[in-house]
């Protein structure tokens, strides 16, 4: 069994992860730089709105810098180069950011693949050869309700058992595809919804299943 089924075998069980977590997750730069994003699309509640916005480009490329995606073999693009490539996907993540992960049904989740692979594919985030973690941040942070974001050492090795690896696009874009449809069933089968959580440290007030 993997880990992922193992800490998802009821809504008790997976909040017991959950809280954990989030008692003992680190904290610092990384936490209060991200619930300050949260609390921009809160505010805000447009994509749009918020791409605009030259500061909040430059919150989430700080984020992605608080959150270990500059340092030992990851390499972030340059500001320039990210902050450009959001004005290329920015129809994309527009139509994207409508969408809720406990809301989605059979009649819109070809749609949303569609568009997730076009942003996946096209967003330049990372100079380095593996893109899926530093890919699955900026869309986490770009669409807190819908994209959970992914890492090598606990998120990759939970849904596959060990640290699966490519460092090719489109095959990193089927690993990101399986990761959001089990996380879409999990969320459907604990039917987690903002009513879990409190907005306190990780649990910030988005989906359950994104602490």
């Amino acid at each position: 069994m993997r880990l992922i089924d193992l800490a998802t075998i009821s809504r008790e069980h997976f909040f017991i992860f959950v809280n954990k977590c989030n008692k003992t997750y680190r904290s610092g730069d990384d936490l209060s730089l991200y619930r300050e994003l949260i609390v921009l699309h809160r505010k805000f509640g447009n994509l749009k709105i918020l791409l605009e916005k030259d500061s909040f480009c430059r919150k989430i490329y700080k984020t992605l810098e608080a959150w270990d995606m500059n340092k030992r073999g990851a390499r972030l693009t340059s500001y320039d180069t990210f902050k450009k490539s959001l004005e290329y996907n920015k129809d994309c993540l527009i139509r994207l950011y409508k969408y809720k992960l406990h809301e989605i049904n059979t009649n819109n989740i070809m749609i949303i693949t569609d568009l997730l692979k076009q942003a996946f594919l096209n967003l330049r985030v990372m100079e380095s050869k593996r893109k899926i973690v530093g890919v699955s941040k900026a869309l986490h942070f770009l669409l807190p309700d819908l994209i959970m974001p992914i890492d090598s050492k606990y998120t990759i090795t939970a849904y596959y058992g060990y640290n699966k690896y490519s460092n090719k696009p489109k095959k990193e874009f089927i690993m990101f595809k399986e990761i959001f449809n089990k996380s879409l069933e999990i969320t459907n089968r604990l039917q987690l919804t903002p009513k879990d959580v409190d907005g306190h440290k990780w649990a910030k007030l988005g989906t359950g299943l994104e602490i």
